[in-house]
């Protein structure tokens, strides 16, 4: 499930489409990963803790409050609708 998450959710993200959702869904998985694999190991990455999963997480939330740009997909179709 978190292995769909990340890869549907990245093309998603690349992509520009359904930013808001891909970023939650990325942002819960790595809020997973952090407390289930990387936690006991320890902050830096060279020790596999969770350094990178806690950067991945603050970029997701990042997405999730501020959604797409002006060159994603989901805001050519808000003005598309907007124009009919």
């Amino acid at each position: 499930m978190a292995g769909a998450a990340e890869f549907f959710g990245g093309i998603a993200l690349v992509r520009g489409l359904l930013v808001r959702p891909a970023a939650a869904a990325l942002a819960f998985a790595m809020l997973v990963a952090i407390l289930t694999v990387h936690i006991g190991k320890g902050f830096f990455m060279s020790s596999n803790g969770y350094e990178y999963a806690l950067a991945l997480l603050a970029a997701s939330l990042s997405l999730v409050f501020s959604g797409a740009g002006r060159a994603s997909l989901d805001t050519a179709w808000v003005m598309r609708a907007v124009a009919r």
